[in-house]
């Protein structure tokens, strides 16, 4: 129960928030609305299929100009798994779908996601964006009857 938290765990609101504002930046493919979302700091990071890891807002900036210039739709259906809060750095971890659409083509992947937030005078903002695809494992029934 969120009452026998730490007291720096216990407000994760502001971070959920953040999150919120940072996946539907991403749904409009605007570089500088999801850049708007990201930390100015050189220690910024993101990795995601198909990108290098990029760091610092430069490279990070890059790599998002190359996912809006090749994605015509994106649709994130994610939900949040847990939300952590610790001082200044706020942690959101969620699994779903990605739906990305490429000329004529979408694409649909069920990924697993880390968002690491940080609070700066500015509010909460991203520090590092990771995304990965979910691995695909038999059902436990399937596995049992094999």
């Amino acid at each position: 129960m969120a009452e026998d938290w730490p007291d720096e765990m216990e407000d994760v609101e502001p971070i959920i928030d953040a999150d919120t504002a940072f996946l539907s930046a991403l749904e409009t493919l605007d570089v500088k609305r999801i850049m708007d979302q990201c930390s100015d700091s050189d220690s910024v990071t993101m990795v995601f299929p198909g990108v290098d890891l990029a760091r610092g807002p430069l490279a990070v900036r890059l790599a998002w100009s190359r996912v809006s210039e090749q994605t015509t739709r994106l649709k994130t259906v994610l939900k949040p798994v847990t939300a952590i809060r610790m001082g200044d750095l706020g942690y959101v971890f969620l699994d779903g779908t990605i739906l990305s659409t490429h000329g004529d083509e979408t694409l649909s992947v069920e990924v697993y996601v880390t968002n690491i937030y940080i609070r700066e005078s500015g509010g909460w903002k991203v520090l590092h964006h990771h995304a990965t695809p979910a691995p695909h494992q038999p059902s436990y029934l399937e596995q049992r009857l094999n």
